[in-house]
């Protein structure tokens, strides 16, 4: 499995949500954001994410947080 992916990563991910650069992206993820983030870590990361988990995405740093934990 691959490492955790870090603060860059995570934004440069989001980034490409509706094609910004990463300084446009804000640390609070809309839930269509988080719908794209998930599609793009379960298929690279080969993991499902349940709701609870999903619950605590709600920020780029809570992101960071549940992928660390994941990795552990």
């Amino acid at each position: 499995m691959p490492a955790a992916p870090g603060r860059d990563e995570v934004v440069a991910m989001l980034a490409g949500f509706g094609d910004r650069a990463p300084e446009e992206v804000p640390e609070g993820i809309d839930s269509m954001e988080l719908a794209w983030l998930v599609h793009q870590l379960e298929q690279r990361y080969d993991r499902h994410l349940d709701d609870d988990t999903l619950a605590r995405m709600t920020t780029v740093s809570g992101v960071i947080d549940v992928l660390g934990e994941l990795h552990q």
